[in-house]
């Protein structure tokens, strides 16, 4: 680390993971409650009863100092009509994103460049 400072990490090789604050132990669970209390799915949206089959990702890095840099979103819809919310969607996740304090990941008590995505499910 001190001879490569700008590394960026997989988050197994960390000591302590980069974190959505406030999580405990599952931080995905947490960010889907923060996520959905901020952004609510359209009414149009048209729902699957099978689950996972719907989703925005985001995959970032978060920097050493707690910064985002090179975010990217992608959403995909199991039904093609709700393509249609793609923009919105993928504009709502990367606000969460870019309006979150994220915690860098440490190895030996080092802050870390590391490697970090979320998934939103809508179904």
């Amino acid at each position: 680390m001190r001879t490569h400072p700008n590394e960026v990490f997989p988050f197994e090789q960390c000591d302590q993971f980069s974190r959505y604050p406030n999580s405990t132990t599952d931080q995905q669970e947490k960010i889907h409650a923060d996520y959905f209390a901020q952004y609510t799915i359209p009414r149009q949206y048209i729902k699957r009863n099978e689950e996972y089959y719907s989703y925005t990702s985001a995959s970032f890095i978060i920097t050493k100092d707690g910064n985002i840099k090179d975010l990217s979103i992608e959403s995909r819809f199991q039904n093609k009509k709700n393509n249609i919310f793609e923009k919105q969607f993928n504009k709502q996740l990367k606000d969460f994103v870019l309006h979150t304090q994220w915690i860098p990941g440490k190895i030996n008590n080092m802050n870390v460049h590391s490697y970090y995505g979320v998934t939103i499910h809508y179904d």
